[in-house]
């Protein structure tokens, strides 16, 4: 089959879903400017994933707080930047009613700033920090962490630490039940930019591929679940590919 054809075909699959969810990793988010924390170059490898586990976790919150933040400000910090073409097509294919909702491992919140109306977010949201005393329900945004004088940042209103709401090493992920379900009751799956290695998500991947109902993958390289796919489409731009889909539809 061409390119073309599979385009196409492509595209009819998701004409014909009354249902389809997306699941994105990091790899749509690289071509914003999002480093993969496990990329090639990524910190998991140049820094080691003991290394970085060591500190990006619950336990180092609590007890080595200054550490922690030292760390998550040098290399967790995400860049401003815009959301990619990428992005921007799956705003508008929801807004058309071509996709119900994404499921993101990513904690960069660029689909948010595109434009999608629902995300479900696994890994949280690094945009975001939140007070951590009870009954406190103080957030803020990254710039306020940004521009804070010391490296552990404080409440502007009690003046307890601020954590990120991002999931650490030792916390459960977030939305478990909302993201299981929405991935299962879909009627076509769409995976972008995910080589389907991080649990649980890509097991609520692959419990859907046993329904044997459509399943797209949109990936530079290949994925734990290729052979599962409808479609496999291998790109190096996944927002030239998403591009050439949505002028289909």
């Amino acid at each position: 089959m061409q390119d073309e054809q599979i385009l196409q075909k492509t595209a009819d699959l998701l004409k014909g879903s009354q249902n389809t969810v997306v699941v994105t990793g990091a790899g749509i988010s690289t071509e914003a400017g999002i480093p993969d924390f496990r990329g090639e170059k990524g910190i998991y490898r140049t820094l080691g994933e003991e290394r970085v586990m060591s500190l990006l976790n619950l336990d180092a919150f609590k007890e080595k707080t200054k550490d922690f933040y030292e760390f998550y400000r040098n290399y967790f910090m995400m860049p401003k930047v815009k959301p990619s073409r990428a992005h921007r097509l799956l705003a508008e294919m929801e807004l058309k009613g071509h996709i119900r909702a994404i499921v993101t491992q990513n904690i960069d919140n660029l689909h948010q700033a595109a434009g999608n109306k629902r995300v479900i977010t696994v890994h949280g949201n690094a945009e975001q920090f939140s007070c951590t005393k009870i009954g406190c329900y103080t957030r803020v945004d990254a710039d306020y962490i940004r521009n804070y004088p010391e490296v552990v940042p404080r409440c502007p209103v009690c003046k307890n630490i601020l954590k990120p709401d991002v999931v650490l090493f030792g916390e459960p992920i977030q939305n478990y039940r909302l993201a299981t379900d929405t991935i299962l009751n879909s009627q076509l799956l769409v995976v972008i930019g995910s080589s389907l290695t991080v649990y649980p998500l890509a097991g609520f991947v692959g419990e859907y591929c046993g329904s044997r109902k459509n399943f797209v993958i949109i990936n530079k390289g290949p994925t734990a679940l290729d052979h599962a796919a409808t479609i496999k489409l291998e790109t190096n731009h996944t927002g030239d590919t998403l591009e050439k889909i949505f002028n289909y539809l």
